[in-house]
């Protein structure tokens, strides 16, 4: 006796007809949950950390401390206290910080090399001069969420004067060339002082006294910023498909 195989095959069909929408629903929920908890276990493998320790391209100790003054490098949690630390309340004249904002080869393109070699040279020839300013680095590869908060870019520099508190931060910035800085670059800006005369910013954005920073929005919007950057789109696309088909499978059962 021959059995026909179209019944067998139709059996799943059938049984799928006589589920109810709130069983299709939970099936297709654990489907999606499925799929993205097996891409999640491959995603965190290399998604990228929002606060990682860091250190700049030095070539020599001499370039890390430059006459007791330390190339202080930036992060997340301890940005401003390090640069406030430099200023004390009995201080008549702000301290100038000068902040080299780098990357890596994701957000400089693997560009910035030259510049962190001819900054750090800057420091170490700066050991002998009582009145350089303060030198800071910021490395956006490692330091994503706080290059968010600040709308910082590699390659540039942040120059900012930095009075006793209560009094406002002054904040200027300019590009940098990834070819043609050098040592000169540095010592130029610092002997002519021309570095005075670009605009100060007083966006949204500014670190210590802008709107974001005032009312404590800076940092969580760094890591708003950052999860849009690291989350791939396969996951926005997912997570539309399942509120969709939830909300068409919500309509479908009340009718």
């Amino acid at each position: 006796m021959r059995f026909s195989t179209v019944p067998l095959l139709a059996l799943p069909v059938l049984a799928a007809a006589q589920e109810s929408p709130l069983e299709q629903a939970k099936a297709q929920a654990e489907f999606w949950y499925n799929q993205v908890s097996a891409k999640l276990s491959t995603f965190s493998s290399y998604i990228p950390k929002a606060d990682k320790a860091h250190s700049p391209h030095i070539g020599s100790e001499a370039a890390v401390r430059a006459g007791g003054k330390t190339l202080n490098i930036l992060t997340l949690n301890h940005w401003e206290e390090t640069i406030r630390s430099s200023v004390t309340p009995e201080s008549t004249t702000p301290e100038e910080w000068w902040v080299l904002i780098t990357g890596g080869n994701k957000t400089c393109f693997g560009q910035c090399g030259q510049i962190e070699d001819a900054f750090n040279e800057t420091a170490a020839l700066w050991s002998l001069h009582p009145t350089a300013p303060h030198l800071g680095y910021l490395n956006c590869e490692n330091q994503p969420v706080l290059c968010n908060a600040w709308s910082a870019g590699p390659p540039s520099l942040f120059f900012f004067e930095v009075p006793p508190k209560p009094a406002p931060v002054i904040q200027r910035s300019r590009r940098l060339n990834t070819t043609t800085t050098e040592v000169k670059t540095f010592t130029d800006l610092l002997s002519s002082q021309s570095y005075k005369s670009l605009p100060v910013y007083e966006g949204v954005f500014q670190p210590f006294d802008g709107f974001f920073a005032q009312y404590g929005l800076a940092i969580p919007l760094g890591y708003f910023f950052w999860v849009f950057a690291v989350i791939p789109n396969w996951m926005f696309m997912i997570g539309i498909s399942f509120m969709s088909r939830s909300v068409m499978l919500a309509a479908s059962s009340s009718e």
